[in-house]
This record gives C-alpha cells, structure tokens and sequence, in this order.
C-alpha cells in the first residue's frame, strides 16, 4: 500500500465491519485532463530520478463516493468500481496531499494475529516511495487482480501481497472480521488472519524470507503489543486506528 504524506488524525478514521466486497474493473482507462498530464509527467521524472528503482506500472484507483459507480457500503457489502491509473498518477496525487481527482485508494490489508495475541505490521524498505514507514503489509490493487468476469478478487490480492512480503500463507491463519478502513483519500479493506504461532515465530519466518529475496519490499516485520508500540510519525492513521482497534 501507498500511504499519503499528509498529517492525517487517527480520530477521523471509521472502522466498518462488512461481510464482503464487491468491487468491478472498467475497462475503459480513467481520462486525466491535459495540464494535469504534463504535471504527473513533471513530477514523476523528478521522482524517478532521486529513487531510479521506482517503476511506473498500472494501479487501480476506485471511484470517490457520491459519484455513478462510487464507494458504497450497504448491508454488509463494500461495493465501488475501479479504473486503470498509472503509478506516476498515484504518486503525483499522493504527494500534492490528495487533491480532489475522482478517485480514491482502495487497497487489501492482512491484518497479521499472533497466537499469543500480537499484531504484526511491516517496515517498509529503503528503496520504496514509503522507506521507513510502518503499517500493514499489502499493496495496491493492479491488474492482475481482475478476474475474467472483471471483478478485482481483494482478497486473493491480500493473499498474493501477504506471501510475497513476509512468506506467510493465509491459509495457515483463522480468517476472522473483514473491516473497511476509512481515512480520507484511503480505504484499507483488512482482513484479519489468527495464526496459531507466536509472534515471534511469525516473525522469524518473515525475517528468513525477506532475507531470502533478492528485492524485499520489507525490512522487517514488527511485533506490537500495544498501539503503544508505534511510532505515530511513521504510521498512517488507518494504522493506528486498526492497532487501537485490535489490540486495545
């Protein structure tokens, strides 16, 4: 996941429990005004050349609520559609602080439960465009997450993005709630998984792993006792909200 850099208070994040997800892919790609394009283009050049490894892929960015096929939450089902944005178009968007564009950052969030009642979160690595930062393992949603019939399988995105940076499988955990985090421009849909280990066996085995990949997303993964136990300044307010909410 990409977290925005704007100061952001944990007392403004809504925590919704929800039964499933439906969110559908449109194929046609989303319409950036021109003078909008030369400003993504500006700012992506710059980016790339302070951080070279960053790569310009394809995002899927869901539509803001309040608009024909927006953000909706009614019995028990998050419901939007999503659009094909470039990665330069998120980044742009995301450093400028999130100005209205039409869309918004929807991603899968494993939400990581120790036997001995601990929550994990990942230490986002150096080369990333959130080195150091400390929240959830995941990532955007992109195109591979679609399926045939167009919808965007978040959960197998959860799954797919939890095992390739810790190594750790969701069908070795208890699947429990799925939540909707909303912190403004961002909605982390967090599915908690209870493994029957420790935390510091979780930990471990994520250590091996990262230490196993030739290009890790993660430095490390955490152990958190407490919502206590972050650093406020390197955590997202969606983050926040879900340790208090786990763990206190």
């Amino acid at each position: 996941m990409e977290t925005g850099k704007e100061s952001r208070k944990e007392a403004d994040v809504v925590i919704q429990i929800i039964e499933q997800v439906d969110l559908r892919h449109q194929s046609h790609p989303f319409d950036l005004a021109d003078d909008l394009k030369a400003r993504v283009a500006a700012h992506w050049a710059e980016a790339a050349a302070r951080n070279p490894r960053l790569w310009n892929g394809r995002v899927l960015m869901t539509l803001a609520p309040g608009t024909e096929g927006g953000i909706a939450v009614a019995n028990g089902v998050f419901s939007a559609e999503a659009v094909d944005v470039d990665f330069s178009t998120f980044l742009a968007w995301r450093d400028w602080g999130f100005p209205e564009m039409g869309f918004r950052n929807v991603f899968g969030s494993p939400l990581i439960l120790s036997a001995d009642g601990c929550l994990l979160y990942g230490l986002m690595a150096g080369w990333t465009a959130n080195a150091g930062m400390i929240y959830p393992p995941g990532g955007s949603l992109e195109p591979r997450d679609i399926r045939s019939d167009g919808v965007i399988d978040v959960l197998g995105s959860i799954e797919t993005e939890l095992l390739e940076e810790t190594g750790l499988g969701a069908n070795d955990a208890l699947r429990r709630e799925l939540l909707a985090v909303f912190d403004g421009p961002r909605v982390s849909l967090a599915e908690v998984l209870r493994f029957d280990v420790s935390a510091e066996h979780l930990q471990a085995r994520a250590r091996a792993h990262i230490a196993a990949d030739t290009h890790p997303e993660l430095d490390d993964l955490v152990i958190l006792r407490s919502p206590a136990d972050l650093d406020q300044d390197r955590t997202p307010a969606y983050a926040m909200a879900l340790a208090r909410h786990l763990l206190d």
